[in-house]
């Protein structure tokens, strides 16, 4: 590297930095972290993985930038999000049980007001039953 930093005319230490920031070798993917990454590329990863054998799988973590216990992490949520019905956030999960119950009060509301208008109903029917029997309080 100093050979190369001399003949371009340059410090070593930036030829460094300068390799370090903007190189890549062997199509490595460095400058991606592994929790960079979005769910949507886990599941790629996971899945080209997994498809993959023997030398092929230490070839692709080498290439993405990745261990072996990156995808494991990655599969084990997974498979855990799928069992736990889609995964979801605590506050998903707090909205959830919000709207239940509030389904619940409205559905308690509505039977209340049913019951109210079907004994509304029954007055009626019994106050023109009781009318035609007996006249109406007007004719006097």
């Amino acid at each position: 590297m100093q050979e190369v930093a001399r003949v371009l005319g340059v410090s070593s230490w930036s030829l460094y930095q300068w390799s370090k920031r903007y190189g890549k070798s062997d199509g490595m993917n460095q400058n991606r972290r592994p929790a960079e990454r979005s769910v949507q590329e886990k599941l790629k990863a996971v899945i080209e993985f997994e498809g993959l054998a023997g030398d092929k799988q230490g070839e692709y973590l080498r290439r993405e930038g990745l261990h072996s216990d990156h995808i494991a992490a990655w599969k084990k949520r997974m498979e855990a999000g799928l069992e736990a019905g889609g995964g979801l956030s605590a506050a998903s999960r707090t909205e959830r049980v919000q709207d239940k119950q509030k389904i619940k009060d409205l559905e308690k509301e509505l039977q209340r007001k049913d019951r109210a208008l079907a004994e509304t109903a029954a007055l009626l029917v019994l106050k023109k039953k009781a009318d035609l029997i007996w006249g109406s309080g007007e004719e006097q």
